[in-house]
């Protein structure tokens, strides 16, 4: 009698277990209306973050009101996040379905072989991102496993009561850095990333273009054997330009006139800006030599419990609705190509063809400490 009771009660939770699961459907081959019904059928989702809890507060109630399905958003600190992920990867469940990636967690995560997918054939609005959003993140091949979730971007902002004609290429910025002594700034590259961004540049501008480092998942030496020459570069000019101690501060040198023209983050300008701390005739653009931007993506967890329902609250959160409300709650430029944005620093058409993507980030890792040691502790 006893074993009978086991064995009812073990059959009563695996039947528990797979109610919650939802019915078992191919995500790959289904219909965007069969995946909507098995994730109802699910019932929630878990999203693990590190930023934006007010905006992801509203669209977890806005994302249930539409569709009867929980989000249960957990805000925990970025590396707590993804250690826990990890130490998860190898148990047949989860307790987390989907969450934001981004910066150095791209390339181990994507080692890992952590999410599940590639999605992009999945969501119905993958066509209104940019193709290389779903190919590349920080420099590392995603291959449409991480869906697009915000654009963030690097462009050279100025002040235009003192530069009337902004330089465009790599040879017009040197002319004018010569003209103009000290008053092109940069951030130290090791304090923020649009220093790395500029450094990043002028690596493709001195050292032979950006494209052979693209897809290595390793740093290839032969690849960095003649970046003494960017650093030569930097250090016979060093007395020619202002180097910041990071981004904030190459914002506030321009406003204080120290600087006329620096590389700055989009969202950080329009955040210094509405909180008066910049001037409101700055301007800013990305040059057709480029500059690199990025922004995080949202996976799909392999062992999550509630996959389904987790592609819906990507797709929720990918839709024109959510990037307007996110981008009007907390200035996230939106990661969808098919919308206009009245009031960017940045136009549509200026990243369309001047924004470049990061190298992999063993490059940036590299990049960054040979900077200091070749150019700063000289």
């Amino acid at each position: 009698m006893k074993k009978l009771l086991v064995m009812m009660l073990a059959m009563c939770m695996l039947a528990g277990v797979a109610f919650a699961a939802g019915p078992s459907i191919d995500l790959k081959t289904a219909s965007w209306d069969s995946i909507v019904a098995a994730a109802k059928a699910e019932g929630s989702v878990t999203f693990y973050a590190w930023y934006f809890p007010d905006y992801f507060k509203e669209a977890a109630a806005d994302f249930e009101k539409q569709y009867g399905i929980k989000a249960n958003v957990i805000i925990g600190d970025q590396t707590a996040n993804f250690n826990k992920a990890i130490a998860e990867k190898d148990m047949q469940t989860g307790t987390i379905d989907t969450m934001i990636v981004g910066g150095q967690w791209v390339k181990t995560t994507t080692d890992l072989n952590l999410f599940y997918g590639p999605i992009r054939n999945i969501l119905p609005d993958a066509s209104k991102f940019s193709n290389n959003s779903w190919e590349l993140q920080e420099g590392v091949l995603i291959n449409g496993y991480l869906a697009p979730f915000h654009r963030n971007q690097t462009g050279i902002l100025y002040d235009p009561d003192r530069v009337k004609d902004p330089p465009q290429t790599w040879a017009e910025l040197v002319a004018w850095i010569n003209a103009h002594p000290m008053e092109f700034g940069f951030c130290d590259p090791s304090k923020g990333g649009s220093g790395q961004s500029f450094v990043h540049t002028a690596i493709g501008a001195l050292a032979g273009g950006l494209d052979k480092y693209k897809g290595d998942k390793e740093l290839v030496q032969s690849k960095v054997a003649n970046w003494d020459q960017v650093w030569k570069w930097f250090n016979d000019n060093k007395d020619k330009m202002t180097i910041t101690v990071s981004n904030n501060d190459s914002i506030i040198r321009m406003n204080g006139g120290e600087l006329a023209m620096t590389v700055a983050w989009d969202d950080n300008v329009k955040d210094m800006i509405s909180k008066g701390n910049l001037f409101k005739r700055a301007k800013m653009y990305i040059p057709k030599m480029g500059l690199a931007g990025g922004g995080d993506t949202l996976g799909v967890l392999k062992n999550a419990s509630h996959k389904a329902a987790a592609l819906v609250w990507i797709n929720f959160i990918q839709s024109r609705e959510q990037q307007l409300k996110k981008f009007q709650m907390v200035g996230a430029y939106p990661a969808r190509t098919d919308m206009t944005i009245e009031g960017t620093l940045l136009t549509e058409e200026d990243r369309k063809n001047n924004a470049i993507p990061w190298f992999p980030a063993p490059y940036k890792d590299f990049m960054i400490k040979e900077f200091v040691k070749n150019v700063l502790m000289k």
